[in-house]
């Protein structure tokens, strides 16, 4: 398995629907807190991995015959 399948089946079905309905290729996503436990300030780290992992995402051929075997068209 490739990274490009570490990720949870509803980030790959949408990418799907993107792709299908022929939506522009770039796309934005949110971060979203409910609640900060303690305190007033949030910290994220790792957007650097975050934008690298994206850059070099590439799906091999068994991964698409591995997603083919899911049903999801």
């Amino acid at each position: 398995m490739s990274e490009a399948l570490r990720t949870d089946l509803y980030q790959l079905t949408m990418m799907q629907a993107y792709w299908k309905s022929g939506h522009n290729p770039e796309a934005t996503f949110d971060y979203f807190v409910r609640k900060i436990h303690s305190g007033s300030y949030l910290i994220t780290a790792g957007l650097s991995f975050v934008l690298d992992y994206i850059e070099k995402l590439r799906f091999e051929d068994e991964d698409i015959e591995y997603l083919k075997t899911t049903g999801i068209r």
